[in-house]
């Protein structure tokens, strides 16, 4: 995964406002069950690439609070904090330093739908006030990152994997091998609504390409860009 700002995707890579209008959002039932299926899983592989991708983003973010006067300061430092919660969830404590534990990964993404994505306490439909804004921009960014995953060729994982810290040879991932969403619809673990529910739609060529995620997600992190006071040019 190319390393990304969070809010570079969040806010440059967004539908065009017609298309949002268009898209039909997904019964919340639907959003959060497909969610869960994708979070369990977050086999070795993807868990590793899930925390590459972290990582990689979490220096982007660092970056960016370097440029004094930035409009978005506040907003990647909130982020920071939100990946720093992610992190911690999935590391151990061990005799040379914190390290990741793979077993973690599935279980803290699945909670994470189960809380915000709920029939019953549904956020991304949530008031977003200064006071919520920041366990609000938690809860999507996780849910951001596990789609940004779960949406990846197995290729591009593989290949992130061989030459990433963790040093290590994917042999789960098949050469050629659909997308976690691609595949888990094709083994009809998600159905065509559970599908849509988690799937990115890509346009233009590699490298340079744009990014549609979920209706529900576009809403939610229009919400979030509004509490922090950041608006875009049409």
């Amino acid at each position: 995964m190319t390393p990304r700002l969070f809010l570079a995707c969040a806010l440059l890579l967004v539908a065009p406002a017609w298309a949002q209008e268009q898209a039909q959002p997904a019964q919340p039932k639907v959003i959060e069950g497909a969610l869960v299926a994708v979070a369990r899983h977050l086999s070795d592989p993807y868990a590793l690439y899930l925390y590459e991708s972290l990582t990689r983003q979490t220096l982007s973010n660092e970056s960016l609070l370097e440029r004094p006067g930035s409009p978005y300061a506040l907003l990647a430092k909130d982020t920071l904090w939100a990946q720093g919660v992610v992190s911690k969830s999935i590391l151990v404590e061990r005799p040379d330093g914190p390290s990741l534990d793979i077993r973690l990964v599935p279980a803290f993404f699945e909670g994470i739908a189960h809380r915000y994505m709920n029939a019953s306490h549904y956020w991304p439909d949530r008031e977003i006030t200064k006071e919520t804004r920041r366990e609000h921009l938690a809860a999507w960014y996780a849910m951001y990152l596990m789609l940004l995953v779960a949406n990846e060729t197995q290729d591009k994982i593989a290949a992130t994997l061989r030459n990433s810290a963790f040093e290590r040879d994917p042999g789960m991932l098949e050469t050629g091998g659909p997308s976690l969403a691609d595949k888990l619809k094709r083994e009809r673990v998600l159905s065509e609504d559970a599908y849509q529910a988690v799937h990115i739609k890509r346009a233009g060529p590699d490298g340079a390409e744009s990014l549609t995620f979920p209706a529900y997600m576009n809403r939610w992190e229009a919400g979030i860009r509004k509490a922090y006071d950041i608006t875009l040019a049409p």
